[in-house]
């Protein structure tokens, strides 16, 4: 196994989001049918046969000129496994765009896979998704990202909220014969970077991301009592988010306050884990609490982030299953960068669900791009140019801060394919398959 990379690309410091309303007394419970701007008939539900899948992709990243293996992978990944819901758990973009048409540019070739396939699917956000904001002006923020988003004819994120974040959620799922409350997708928001020296203290040498805050834990506790409440059980379901938990790193080693391979085959026993890693576990400066959280309600079955590109473990701590999806994009850093592994873990993660098994939800594994066909060669392979915009979904405005601005004057859409066609325009030439030219 390779040794452990660093992070790339990182940015230094980063500043604290605007402070949220405060918590009403109610629970916000967000789910798709009460919170989609889409009439009743659009849910979530079983298939006759009692299955549903859920694919995750993470860390697609890149520009409004998106490489164009990112598409190919996540065209031919959702074909094979064909799932009932995909997100995009993070970092759906990069800090590249320079123009607010560019951020919904680079959102539109990684969300059209789905879209066009009229699968449902939702993002969380990361911390990379607001970079250009901050690093080029183009005044999109999470709150216009999302607004685009509900758009789309398949997407389910829910309205925003008073609590902290744009992509917290729960959406639950039918039985076969429609009964709702089957099972749940929580959608939580992990924020992007920790407060710059907060109370006036250095964070050097630690981990400076920022962490699923306190009002994001009610929000979670008192949407499941309340759910548990209305069906007179506890609703099982699985958790997605970016950033990872500080017991991610803690199943891995077996420890708490060390990150040696020691006592790492016991643990790997204990846990059962599977999958590589490749990188830290590049956690929130703080721990948020939401493992402990989930583990004293009972209803989550597993908890899957992204952010460490190629990380591919899992395993179950202690009831409950902590996991990574591998990176999808391949606009970004990989293994080995520069070399003819760079791409090898680029990939996606798949989750079987049953309504009729007592756990409903089965297993998970892993989809990689290289047993797709995808070229591996190193060198970047951008679009000629952005995919179209559907017909019915308009960019909209930035802002000089996280408020909600309207559609960009002048900006017409075009139409898009109503099919699940590859969106990639043909390449102005032929990549060669000769090794990486350091030259470029």
């Amino acid at each position: 196994m390779p040794a452990p990379l660093s992070r790339r690309h990182l940015l230094q410091g980063g500043s604290l989001l605007a402070a949220t309303a405060a918590l009403t007394s109610l629970p916000l419970q967000a789910t798709a049918q009460e919170t989609s701007r889409a009439s009743s008939s659009r849910r979530l539900q079983f298939n006759p046969d009692g299955t549903f899948r859920i694919m995750q992709f993470n860390d697609t990243q890149d520009s409004p000129l998106t490489d164009r293996r990112t598409i190919e992978f996540m065209e031919k990944a959702l074909d094979e496994a064909k799932p009932d819901f995909a997100l995009i758990n993070g970092d759906v973009i990069n800090g590249d765009p320079t123009t607010a048409e560019e951020v919904y540019q680079a959102i539109n070739n990684v969300v059209l896979p789905m879209e066009n396939r009229s699968i449902p699917w939702a993002v969380t956000f990361g911390n990379h998704d607001e970079d250009s904001a901050e690093s080029n002006g183009t005044g999109v923020f999470e709150a216009q990202m999302l607004e685009f988003l509900r758009q789309y004819a398949h997407n389910y994120n829910p309205a925003d909220d008073p609590i902290v974040g744009h992509s917290n959620g729960q959406l639950l799922i039918n039985d076969s014969a429609g009964n709702p409350g089957k099972f749940a997708i929580w959608l939580l928001d992990s924020g992007r970077y920790a407060p710059e020296d907060p109370a006036g203290q250095s964070t050097e040498g630690l981990k400076d991301y920022d962490w699923i805050r306190p009002e994001q834990i009610r929000w979670y506790t008192d949407t499941s009592i309340a759910t548990e409440k209305e069906f007179g059980r506890k609703v099982p379901g699985l958790m997605f988010f970016h950033i990872p938990t500080f017991e991610h790193h803690h199943m891995w080693y077996g420890q708490q306050f060390t990150s040696n391979e020691i006592e790492r085959h016991k643990a790997a026993e204990r846990h059962g884990i599977v999958g590589e890693k490749n990188e830290d576990c590049y956690t929130g400066l703080f721990n948020s609490g939401i493992y402990a959280a989930a583990f004293e309600r009972g209803d989550i079955l597993g908890m899957y982030c992204g952010h460490d590109h190629i990380n591919t473990y899992m395993g179950n701590y202690y009831g409950i299953e902590l996991g990574y999806g591998p990176g999808t994009g391949f606009g970004t850093y990989g293994l080995n960068d520069g070399t003819w592994h760079m791409h090898t873990l680029r990939g996606a993660r798949v989750f079987e669900l049953n309504e009729n098994s007592e756990r409903v939800y089965d297993s998970t594994r892993l989809i990689f791009a290289k047993d797709l066909g995808v070229d591996m060669n190193p060198q970047p392979q951008p679009l000629d140019a952005p995919a179209e915009f559907p017909e019915s979904v308009r960019p909209i405005a930035g802002a000089d801060s996280a408020d909600s601005a309207g559609p960009i004057a002048g900006a017409d859409s075009a139409d898009s394919a109503g099919s699940a066609g590859s969106i990639l325009p043909n390449l102005s030439s032929e990549l060669g398959s000769s090794g990486w030219d350091s030259s470029q």
